[in-house]
Parts: structure tokens; C-alpha cells; sequence
């Protein structure tokens, strides 16, 4: 194993999110942070793993990710920049995309990209940096999720 900083997109998704809005919202990320044209992992809140959209996003891209399934106990109490009064009353936190991100780094994890959302409002994304270690990057996490069976490990 080496030291190796993490970064994890986090992401929000309704009913009708599109991979073109997740993709759309990845490509103004990366104008915003550029380190973002790679990253490690994509977390997301648990139950959403098997998204049409999260599915086709990821096939498309030309890199492996892990995927994060946080469940939403993990959300109250992260340190989130973004405060919706509709998100903090139904899972309490002000953002699920910022949440999920910071919880799937991990602890003294830091927010790098405060929540954006894609033109629709079916998507949201935000990205968090796992602090520097010995781990073998995100396959650390204990909440990964296995891709053959679809089931959180």
C-alpha cells in the first residue's frame, strides 16, 4: 500500500436525474476543480446504487470507481457547506450530494466542491478529498459496493 489522497464525488439523485445531467454536472466540476477528471470512488445515498442513470454514468466513463452506498443515518451530523430546508428535514442535512461525499471519505475528510446541480434539478454532485494514509484508495471502504451482486458489502 502507498499514501494516496482519495477523492470521492458524491451524488444526489431524484427519479428523473439522466446520466447527460450527471455528466453535465461532472463537466463543469472538472472547469471548477480540474483534479476532478479522475477520481476514486462515487458515493451515493443507499438504495440509489442501482439508478438508471448513476448505471449508464458509469459505464461510459474510461476509468474503474468504486461505488459508495452511504446509508442515511451516516448524514446528519456531516459538516456540509449547502443548506436546503427541504433536504435537512427529510434526511438531516442540508445536502445529500455534499454528505454522502464526506461520509464515504471518511473521517477529517474535506469538502472540496460545495453542491452543484445539474439544470433540471434531477441531479446534484459535490466532491470531498479522503484524507492522506496507508489505503489501498477506496476499496478501504467498508461500504463498497460489490458490482456483481449489486449488494452493499
Amino acid at each position: 500500500m502507498r499514501d494516496h489522497a482519495c477523492l470521492v464525488l458524491g451524488l444526489g439523485l431524484r427519479a428523473q436525474a439522466q446520466a447527460s445531467d450527471v455528466q453535465a454536472l461532472w463537466l463543469r466540476a472538472q472547469t471548477a476543480l480540474p483534479a476532478l477528471q479522475r477520481f476514486c470512488a462515487v458515493a451515493v445515498l443507499q438504495g440509489k446504487e442501482q439508478h438508471p442513470a448513476l448505471r449508464e454514468w458509469r459505464a461510459a466513463l474510461l476509468f474503474d470507481t468504486t461505488l459508495v452506498a452511504v446509508p442515511a443515518q451516516d448524514l446528519p451530523g456531516q459538516p456540509v457547506a449547502t443548506q436546503s430546508a427541504r433536504l435537512l428535514a427529510r434526511y438531516g442535512t442540508g445536502s445529500v450530494a455534499e454528505a454522502v461525499a464526506l461520509s464515504a471519505a471518511g473521517p477529517a475528510s474535506t469538502l472540496l466542491l460545495p453542491r452543484m446541480v445539474a439544470d433540471d434539478g434531477g441531479a446534484t454532485l459535490a466532491a470531498a478529498l479522503r484524507r492522506s494514509g496507508p489505503l489501498n484508495c477506496c476499496l478501504a471502504a467498508a461500504r463498497a459496493v460489490t458490482e456483481s451482486q449489486g449488494v452493499t458489502a
